[in-house]
């Protein structure tokens, strides 16, 4: 069944405002969360032009607003949906080759506070009702420590075993639980990325992928797949041989965008 209600944060562009228009159709109601009501605004009048009723919250899911706006919206509409998709980066400087603490301080706020604050008190409701699906959007990042994104890497794989713990804490009780593990997609963030983007993929084409998991229910929706299968090699491998491959996928980020949007 089609969910009615979709609540998603870090809706204003990238794949929160894709999965937001995957969404949209007539008898859906979406609740987008972000900061921007400009860039909220522009996904809201997209995704009503496709008959559905969007409203528009603004919050910070890195501050206790975000628990109140949801619970709030959830007292009058029942969250059937909910993607924890809010997110950002951080990595290496080109400068020095080191990761600046602001950048790194913000990851972990932002990508494993952040997604606590979001999932926590939705999927307590969800729980009291009975039924409910909630997914985190992670990253391929967190399927091994990549020197080039230490806090990144660590903030979304805490936020992916937090997520699928919940999935086997809540199955009893109706509510569904998922991981969402994507590696490049054409973002603003992916273009201020000076190294290599394998598989780099479109907005568009991972939100019809992670709509296709969720409705299967998937543990772990991961996209591309091979490129996922390679990265949790390096778990595996001698330390010897993965300091020879790690070199050929090394990246950096410019200093000015290393904490505005995410790397998936």
């Amino acid at each position: 069944m089609r969910p009615g209600v979709v609540v998603i944060t870090g809706a204003g562009g990238g794949i929160g405002a894709a999965l937001a228009n995957i969404y949209a159709s007539q008898g859906v109601m979406l609740g987008l969360v972000g900061r921007d009501e400009v860039r909220l605004g522009r996904v809201a009048d997209d995704c009503r032009a496709k008959g559905a009723d969007v409203h528009v919250l603004r919050a910070d899911v890195t501050t206790p607003e975000i628990e109140e706006v949801l619970r709030v919206f959830d007292a009058s509409h029942p969250i059937d949906l909910l993607i924890a998709n809010a997110g950002v980066t951080s990595g290496i400087s080109a400068v020095d080759g080191l990761e600046p603490w602001d950048t790194a301080r913000r990851a972990a706020e932002t990508n494993f506070m952040g997604a606590l604050r979001t999932i926590a008190p939705v999927a307590e409701r969800m729980a009291a009702r009975g039924r409910g699906q909630i997914a985190g959007i992670g990253s391929l990042a967190a399927l091994a420590p990549l020197p080039f994104s230490p806090a990144y890497s660590a903030s979304k794989a805490g936020m992916e075993t937090y997520v699928l713990a919940l999935r086997y804490l809540l199955a009893p009780k109706g509510v569904k639980l998922n991981v969402v593990t994507l590696g490049y997609v054409e973002t603003d963030m992916s273009r201020r990325l000076s190294g290599p983007k394998p598989f780099l993929t479109t907005p568009a084409k991972a939100a019809i992928k992670i709509r296709n998991g969720l409705a299967r229910n998937r543990a772990r929706i991961s996209y591309p797949f091979v490129f996922a299968m390679g990265i949790r090699c390096l778990n595996i491998l001698p330390e010897w041989l993965v300091r020879l491959i790690l070199p050929a996928f090394a990246f950096t980020i410019s200093r000015q965008g290393a904490s505005i949007d995410r790397l998936k």
